[in-house]
């Protein structure tokens, strides 16, 4: 090799191929119903999320999607965030970044559902207080016995009790999941 060339080499750089990307290292969140995948959510920026044929793609916080024609939003307050469709509030979440509890409400403030972790998981119960389901940490994976589900890619108890919420609106399961894993992103799920 000639000096020219060696004193052009830190000027050109080395004519390699680039390196590939490396994997993407957010696991999948999902959810399956014994034979397929019902709900999953990938965590990140921006937050995808589906359940059944609809997916959201969610930026944020503030919230912010598109599903179709409609416009949904999150606004954060100290009562929670308020998820809205095309600038119409539809119901509350509360408290979005607390590691023990997590309700959803609706507009006269009423709990559509409420999710306590308890040492071996967690308790979903109604507006009044009654268990709807318990969801139990088995593994790597989380149980929820009504409905029968398992939940794969976390151990947030909080983030599968409002996945496989089907009191809730799949769009408002998804906004309030993705909600979960942007406001706790920096934390362990």
């Amino acid at each position: 090799m000639s000096i020219r060339c060696i004193c052009l080499l830190p000027l050109l750089g080395c004519q390699t191929k680039a390196d590939l990307p490396a994997a993407d290292p957010t696991v999948m969140v999902e959810v399956r119903d014994g034979t397929r995948v019902v709900a999953s959510v990938r965590p990140g920026r921006p937050c995808r999320a589906s359940i059944g044929p609809l997916e959201m793609i969610i930026g944020g916080p503030p919230l912010v999607s598109q599903l179709g024609d409609t416009r949904w939003s999150g606004m954060d307050g100290a009562n929670g965030t308020t998820l809205a469709r095309e600038g119409d509030r539809v119901v509350r979440i509360f408290p979005a970044n607390d590691r023990n509890t997590l309700a959803v409400f609706d507009l006269n403030g009423v709990a559509m559902m409420r999710a306590q972790t308890t040492p071996a998981g967690a308790t979903v119960s109604d507006a009044a207080s009654r268990p709807l389901r318990l969801l139990a940490m088995t593994g790597s994976t989380i149980k929820s016995d009504h409905p029968e589900l398992v939940v794969t890619g976390t151990h947030d108890v909080l983030l599968a009790s409002v996945l496989t919420a089907p009191e809730l609106a799949p769009e408002i399961r998804m906004l309030a999941a993705c909600e979960r894993v942007l406001v706790t992103e920096k934390k362990e799920l």
